[in-house]
């Protein structure tokens, strides 16, 4: 035990990663339990969170490309344009506060998951 406090007094971007870890084994572990009480996630943990995105992002293409290819078309544009627009804005650093750096970075998360999904469905 000296030895990790000495490591993490000496490293303390160490004890970060080490917290961080922490809070994403303890959502894993709520997740379980949830699915396990209930028989279905809490949506807590971020893979779970990307996995439902994904789903959700999936049906609705898969949808939206049944009924109204034209529409899916221009969600392929869309999606493309989006995400290079987001990065260009973050590579610029165009946001003014750490909360609106931190929105986009999940909007192209989100944006970069539902190309996945468009790619899948395309490739099928």
């Amino acid at each position: 035990m000296q030895e990790i406090d000495v490591l993490l007094d000496d490293q303390p971007e160490l004890a970060k990663e080490m917290i961080q870890q922490d809070e994403r084994n303890r959502q894993a572990h709520k997740e379980l339990k949830s699915f396990n009480d209930a028989g279905k996630f809490a949506y807590k943990h971020p893979f779970v969170i990307k996995q439902k995105h994904y789903k959700d992002s999936y049906a609705e293409l898969t949808e939206l490309r049944r009924t109204d290819p034209a529409a899916f078309l221009n969600e392929i544009t869309n999606v493309t344009q989006n995400i290079r627009r987001i990065q260009s804005s973050l590579n610029r650093k165009k946001y003014k506060t750490d909360e609106e750096k931190f929105s986009w970075q999940q909007n192209l998360e989100k944006t970069t998951i539902r190309k996945q999904a468009i790619e899948d469905i395309v490739s099928k």
